[in-house]
């Protein structure tokens, strides 16, 4: 048996959860904004602390969340079109998904019979 690579079950999981992180991020990145908005309004020294550590800790956090989303995205896209590269040059049509084994069964067949 083969184990999937764990480079790919993280890109897998990431892509399953992508809308999630990315609620996540955009309410982590209003409370860093709230944070900040609050230490303009009433500018003493504990808001304007909170302000500079935790919401930028916050913004911080919710661009990085945003950047992994975007990044496994693109290695997604790839991935996917490689795969689809893939199946164009070994002969297999690229309309109809369904008929992929069955096509490549009967080329795999035609070529063990064309051999001596």
């Amino acid at each position: 048996m083969t184990r999937p690579r764990k480079g790919r079950d993280a890109i897998g999981l990431i892509s399953r959860r992508t809308r999630g992180i990315l609620v996540v991020a955009a309410i982590m990145t209003l409370l860093g904004l709230a944070l900040m908005v609050w230490s303009m309004a009433e500018p003493k020294p504990m808001p304007v602390i909170l302000a500079m550590s935790a919401g930028q800790g916050l913004g911080i956090f919710a661009f990085l969340l945003f950047g992994i989303v975007v990044l496994v995205d693109q290695l997604r896209a790839q991935r996917e079109a490689g795969a689809r590269e893939a199946a164009v040059s070994s002969g297999i049509p690229e309309g109809a998904p369904g008929e992929l084994p069955v096509l490549a069964a009967r080329s795999a067949a035609a070529s063990r019979e064309a051999s001596p």
